[in-house]
Formats: structure tokens, C-alpha cells, sequence
């Protein structure tokens, strides 16, 4: 029996160690050491901005009236929390932490919650959400935001007429939007009820996709209470005229990426008809896809099928005269002028603001101990702010609103809720 103990100990030691060096194989690979890199440095410049709101615009405007280097409203509690939490790094890293605070560390990063304890307090924190928010349905939107009477005439009209006005048509060309929001004006009458659910949605699918990320149902929660304090989620969980169908569609594309890859791809096309902005998150699906651990055959199906909506979503676009073909505009000085945009859109989002440079080097971290999935979550995260600059530099249509952000919001809280995870 002992021999036998020792024999299966063995063969477990060497499957173990495989495991550990195809592991890190894959970790020491230069490419995937430079999508970090790219990542942190995407991150690091556009909270350049937080620090010094003038230096990139100077960059781009010699002309530029003002002091480049005055400092941000946020700037200095940016530096210090940030070299607070470096300097614990570092420490850390060194062995050098206070035994007291690493037996802490270690215990927060040991507990857990049953999956059943972990929903019951799911659906407690969703009540909660629920009864501090659903008041917001009978306020009226036209008070709110003044797109709304476009949005209001689209509902109208679609989906059997055109109109000449770009905005309208471009309202009209976005058709599972248009549809839902339909549906939600026809079957509630209010046009702010399917919106309000998909918000509701979001948070859950935000749940699972953490969960699935980190293997620990205590993360899921911390995730939907990060979004949930952000205050630009709850500006905008009710409003119709800029709501979360998108961002459901695509964060649930990119779970299905690791639990049903065959079904991603239908998500996915739904997320660029409700924006078509998604057309440029191609490149962050593939990516995520790579680096997952699902089979090859299943990631070459989930690339291949993703490349194939993308085909189909042009090949509508043009025969159906939509608007964005038309609205295309190169100008290289933008790129840069779009990472300015996160510092003064998230402005209230503070806690995002003084920890996604800290979150995006702990998942780094966390990467080189051999997760995989902390390079996709980097690449979530800096691919979500770098889609921005892109779209800034090749159209000057779009104007970018705090709502843009909210994926990031996603993304960022979890990341964060990952690094409370030793697995």
C-alpha cells in the first residue's frame, strides 16, 4: 500500500511539475511578456492626465495657454497612494511585511463563500441595488439629457423608415438597441425597463465572469460591489438614451469565451449592432481567446466565427447604407488627445482613478506566478481605454461621453476582485 502511495505521489510530483513548466513556458513567452508591457504602459499614460491635465494636449498644441505641469485635482492623491502601495509591493516582494499583516493577507486571500451562500448574498446586494434605484424609472429622461429627443423619434420610426439626419440614422442603423428599446416602450410602456434589467444583468454576468476568472465565488461579490459603487455605472443603469445593452452583450461574449465558446460569437454580433464601436474589440476577443485555457480546436472555432460577424456586420453596414462608413475621418494628432479623456470622464470615479495603475502591476504580479488569466484581464483593461484614442483618431463624430467608460468600470472591478485570490 505505502509503495503504492509512493508510486501515485511520484507520478503526481512529475504531472505536477509538466503542469508548472508548460506554465511557465508559456509566462517567460516574450509575447506575452509585451502585451503586458504594452498593457501597463496603455494604463500609464492615460492617467498621465489625472496628474498633469495640460501635458498631452500640449504634446499635441505647441499653442497651448496654461501651465503644462499644473497639477490635477486628483494628482497628488494619485502619487501618494500609489507610492503607498508600490512601497507595500516591494515590501512584500521582499519578504520584509510585518509578519501580522502577511498572516492577514494570507487569510483574506484563503477565504471563501459556498457557491450557495455566495448567491443568497448575490441576491441580497441585487434587492438592495433594486429598491435604491428602481425609483429612477419614472423620472422623466427628456429632463435628463437632451439626445434624448432623437432617441425618442428613432422609436418612432423604426424600423421601417430612413432618415436624413445622421444622428437619427445612426440611431436607426443600431437595430438589437432600437429593438429592445421598442420592446421595452411597447410590452412597459417606458422606454427605461429593459435597460434598468440589463444593468441588473450586467452585474450578475459581472459575478460569474469573476468567478470563472479566479475560481473563488467570494470574488464574484466583491466585483458587483465595486461596480455598483461607481458612480458612473449608477448614473447611467436607467438611462435609455445611453444604456448598457452593449457592454451586457460583449462581457457576456467574453464569459461565454470560457464556458460556451460556440455561443460567444452570437453575443458578440449582438453587441455591434447595439454599438458598433465593438468592431474595434475584435483584436482584445482574440486575444482573450488565446490566452484562455480552452481547447486549441475551440479557439480557433471562437476566432474564426468572430472574424466571420465582423465580415457580415461590414457587408450590412455598406448595403444598408448605414451612417458609419460615412464618418470616417483619420487625423494621427487625436490618438494621443483621446488618453486625456479618461481622466476627465471618470473624474468621480475615484477609487478607479487612484487603483488601475496598482490593479493592472498586481495582476501583472500574478502572471508571473503562472495566471493566465490576470494577462487576459490586463488586456480587457488596456484594450478598453486604447479602443477610445483609436476611435478618436479616426472620427470626429463620436463625441466621448463617461458612459463609453463603463466596460473599464467592468473590467477594472474584475481585476481587482481577482487579485483577492491565491489560484
Amino acid at each position: 500500500m505505502g509503495k503504492h502511495s509512493r508510486s501515485k505521489n511520484s507520478n503526481d510530483g512529475e504531472q505536477n511539475s509538466e503542469v508548472n513548466n508548460v506554465i511557465q513556458r508559456k509566462i517567460n513567452n516574450p509575447v506575452i511578456w509585451l502585451i503586458c508591457s504594452i498593457g501597463i504602459f496603455v494604463v500609464l499614460l492615460s492617467l498621465i492626465s489625472v496628474v498633469f491635465p495640460g501635458l498631452i494636449i500640449s504634446v499635441v498644441d505647441t499653442n497651448l495657454f496654461g501651465e503644462v505641469f499644473e497639477l490635477g485635482a486628483m494628482g497628488i492623491p494619485l502619487i501618494i497612494v500609489n507610492i503607498i502601495i508600490f512601497s507595500l509591493i516591494i515590501l512584500g516582494l521582499k519578504e520584509k511585511l510585518p509578519r501580522v499583516f502577511t498572516n492577514i493577507i494570507e487569510k483574506i486571500l484563503s477565504f471563501d463563500l459556498s457557491k450557495r451562500n455566495s448567491f443568497i448574498i448575490l441576491i441580497i446586494i441585487l434587492a438592495i441595488y433594486v429598491v435604491t434605484s428602481v425609483n429612477e424609472l419614472s423620472i422623466n429622461e427628456l429632463n435628463q439629457y437632451g439626445d434624448f429627443l432623437v432617441l425618442e423619434k428613432a422609436v418612432k420610426i423604426w424600423p421601417e423608415q430612413e432618415a436624413e439626419n445622421k444622428y437619427l440614422a445612426e440611431q436607426l442603423d443600431r437595430h438589437v438597441r432600437m429593438a429592445l428599446l421598442v420592446a421595452s416602450e411597447e410590452v412597459f410602456n417606458n422606454i427605461k425597463v429593459i435597460p434598468y434589467l440589463a444593468s441588473i444583468f450586467l452585474l450578475i454576468t459581472t459575478y460569474f465572469l469573476t468567478v470563472k476568472l479566479s475560481n473563488k465565488n467570494f470574488t464574484g461579490l466583491i466585483a458587483v460591489v465595486l461596480v455598483l459603487q461607481s458612480s458612473t455605472f449608477y448614473i447611467y443603469d436607467t438611462i435609455a438614451v445611453y444604456e448598457n445593452f452593449w457592454v451586457l452583450f460583449y462581457v457576456f461574449s467574453i464569459y461565454l469565451i470560457f464556458k460556451k465558446p460556440k455561443f460567444s460569437s452570437i453575443f458578440y454580433i449582438l453587441a455591434i449592432f447595439s454599438k458598433a464601436i465593438f468592431v474595434l474589440w475584435l483584436p482584445i476577443s482574440i486575444l482573450v481567446t488565446l490566452l484562455s485555457d480552452i481547447p486549441k480546436n475551440k479557439k480557433i472555432f471562437v476566432i474564426i466565427t468572430h472574424i466571420i460577424v465582423i465580415i457580415i456586420s461590414l457587408i450590412i453596414f455598406q448595403y444598408s447604407n448605414a451612417i458609419y462608413g460615412n464618418v470616417v475621418d483619420i487625423e494621427i494628432s487625436e490618438f494621443l488627445i483621446g488618453f486625456t479623456t479618461l481622466a476627465s470622464n471618470l473624474r468621480f470615479d475615484i477609487l478607479l482613478l487612484l487603483f488601475l495603475l496598482p490593479v493592472s502591476v498586481g495582476l501583472l504580479l500574478k502572471a508571473r506566478n503562472g495566471c493566465m488569466n490576470s494577462v487576459s484581464l490586463i488586456v480587457l483593461i488596456s484594450g478598453t481605454i486604447l479602443v477610445t484614442p483609436v476611435l478618436e483618431m479616426i472620427t470626429d463624430y463620436y463625441f466621448v461621453y463617461p458612459y463609453r467608460y463603463v466596460p473599464l468600470i467592468v473590467f477594472f472591478a474584475i481585476g481587482l476582485s481577482t487579485l483577492f485570490s491565491k489560484k
